[in-house]
């Protein structure tokens, strides 16, 4: 992608685990960037796979003026006033937390070293299924086998770098993207395609890859391509925080050009 095509963005939604992060941590150049976005006049958008109970912090304290959690479950987004306001677009029953959380305690046994989510207590709506984050052994083909368990009892569920996140509902990170940004940011369905820019890097991310033609994918998400159907556009040269800040300097320039 060019300068030209890239000169018309208003929006730069992304990722946060294996996008904005190095080692598992959100380094000052990721922060600095999304600062520089904004100052620019890019709206900036997290959505993520993580937990309600994250992104009350990161829609309160980080340079975004919203975050999409739980793969389209709800978005918290900064007032003009700083306020957070907060959208539950779905929520589960306690009947189907306990269905989710049952599913996802016989999953364990499909893989040595699974384990829940340690941050499945502050999820509202999804349950998580760890096989990299805090543990060791678990290969991506095990994540595979759990989410086709989870989608064989019913569930949907999606592969992150980190997680195989899992809820009941036709929901995703596209769905709620679309209507947060007609909604509340007034880009309309009609000119999303020319107006926003999306970054990923694993299989939860592939309905943004199909939504959004001006697609990125950090360099890590090579290694789940061959388990994708939609890919992103282009590919940043670095991983991580690193393929993030290059391509929001894309941004900027086309922007500036």
């Amino acid at each position: 992608m060019d300068n030209t095509a890239l000169s018309g963005v208003r929006a730069f939604l992304f990722d946060l685990d294996g996008t904005v992060t190095r080692d598992g941590r959100v380094p000052a150049s990721s922060l600095a960037a999304m600062e520089r976005l904004q100052a620019a006049g890019l709206l900036t958008l997290a959505v993520t796979g993580r937990p309600a109970g994250w992104c009350d912090l990161i829609a309160r304290w980080w340079p975004v003026d919203a975050v999409i959690g739980e793969n389209g479950a709800f978005c918290f987004a900064r007032r003009d006033d700083n306020r957070i306001d907060r959208d539950w677009f779905f929520e589960t029953t306690p009947t189907e937390r306990a269905t989710l959380v049952a599913i996802a305690e016989d999953t364990l046994r499909l893989a040595p070293g699974l384990a829940a989510s340690a941050d499945n207590a502050w999820r509202v709506c999804d349950i998580a299924v760890d096989f990299t984050e805090d543990v060791t052994g678990p290969t991506l083909d095990d994540a595979e086998r759990v989410r086709r368990h989870f989608e064989a009892a019913g569930a949907c569920a999606k592969t992150s770098s980190i997680h195989v996140n899992a809820w009941f509902g036709e929901h995703d990170k596209k769905t709620t993207a679309c209507t947060v940004l007609a909604d509340r940011f007034g880009i309309t369905a009609e000119r999303q395609a020319a107006e926003v820019a999306y970054i990923g890097d694993a299989p939860n991310d592939e309905p943004m890859f199909a939504a959004f033609p001006l697609s990125f994918g950090v360099a890590g998400v090579r290694r789940f391509l061959h388990h994708m159907r939609a890919h992103p556009a282009d590919i940043a040269t670095g991983d991580g925080a690193d393929g993030f800040v290059e391509i929001a300097q894309r941004l900027l320039e086309a922007r500036a050009a």
